[in-house]
């Protein structure tokens, strides 16, 4: 236990300092990393906020295609992101919108039913992994959880392969239905090859697999299909992940609702949707089954940001946990941090 009175005091300070005044951070009883761990897990952290260090090797050819690099050396996305990811599809870098596409037109599959004959799967004991871990070391943190994210998944991967419109109806299609199971399977296998290296190599504890499943105003598919076509594969990714002691997060933008209880039938840990979704509800409804992350504004004043963690804490339910995701220069970062610690500290009392 620690000593409340010092506690309280630290976080009188950490408020008032936020106002211009001296700001003094208690150190808390655990580390990021096991705090993660405890909110990922269902159990009672000791605090709000969900710290995870990302790591993005430039040898993962997904990763320079995408402009997603992090590996300790310098990255320069206009200059070196974009070209081809790990299936010789092409990516083309924007820099207005910090991300990559594939220009729509000409897909590498011409044809689903028969993609073997324009696919071929990467051979990953051909990277030099002892190579890729020295020079990611200088990223890696022993007291936060360590994780790299997976670009990209089922859908999203099949759209690269085909263009949107195609993939779309490659799901729904009977015909070419079974080619698309074939497809997924494979690349479940291929995943679950990847994150065996990134574990042994990289020493990783936590896997983001990114695949988006909706628009602005609803998923691209129906229920039944995602229950269909992706729920077994993606299932198989978070089951790759826990049988190797790893945690999974799923990225997945749009209005998906509706497809919240697929991710639990999966056993994902957690989900980092948009402010599109109503996360205060799928929390009520959810909570207990899946880890949901609520995003700030990082132009908060200390003022608003008090207010605003006085309000989180008190929506927050027992045993249901939140990831709360805090850009590290705004002060309801400190602010959320003392107040949250005193709220699962009386957690544990009782």
């Amino acid at each position: 236990m620690f000593d409340r009175e010092k506690e309280l005091n630290t976080q009188r300070k950490m408020i008032a300092g936020l106002r211009g005044m001296e700001v003094t951070r208690y150190n808390g009883p655990i580390t990021p990393r096991e705090n993660a761990v405890r909110t990922l897990t269902g159990k009672t952290p000791a605090w709000l906020g969900t710290d995870i260090n990302t790591i993005l090797p430039r040898m993962i050819p997904d990763n320079r295609a995408r402009g997603m690099v992090i590996d300790g050396k310098p990255f320069n996305a206009n200059e070196e992101a974009g070209g081809p990811d790990w299936f010789g599809v092409q990516w083309f870098y924007e820099p207005s919108a910090t991300g990559s596409m594939v220009k729509p037109g000409n897909p590498k599959v011409k044809d689903i039913e028969h993609w073997e004959d324009y696919i071929t799967f990467p051979d990953l004991d051909s990277l030099d992994w002892d190579k890729m871990a020295e020079e990611c070391a200088a990223v890696y943190s022993e007291d936060q959880l360590n994780s790299t994210q997976i670009f990209t998944g089922f859908f999203e991967r099949l759209i690269s392969f085909l263009d949107f419109e195609d993939a779309a109806v490659a799901l729904i299609d009977e015909e070419q239905q079974p080619a698309v199971h074939r497809l997924f399977d494979r690349l479940a296998t291929f995943y679950d090859q990847l994150i065996g290296k990134f574990q042994q190599y990289l020493k990783l504890d936590h896997i983001t697999l990114h695949d988006d499943w909706g628009a602005q105003r609803s998923p691209f598919f129906a229920y039944e299909t995602c229950e269909e076509m992706l729920l077994p594969y993606v299932k198989r990714v978070v089951e790759s992940c826990h049988k190797r002691g790893m945690l999974f997060e799923f990225h997945s933008c749009g209005m998906i609702e509706p497809l919240v209880p697929i991710m639990i039938e999966a056993g994902m840990d957690s989900w980092g949707g948009q402010p599109i979704n109503d996360k205060w509800k799928l929390y009520q409804q959810y909570g207990d089954r899946i880890c949901l992350s609520v995003n700030t504004d990082p132009a908060l004043s200390p003022e608003e940001a008090e207010a605003w963690a006085d309000d989180c804490i008190s929506r927050l339910i027992p045993g249901r946990n939140l990831i709360v995701n805090v850009a590290k220069d705004c002060p309801l970062r400190e602010i959320l941090y003392c107040k949250s610690r005193e709220y699962y500290e009386k957690q544990l009392e009782q």
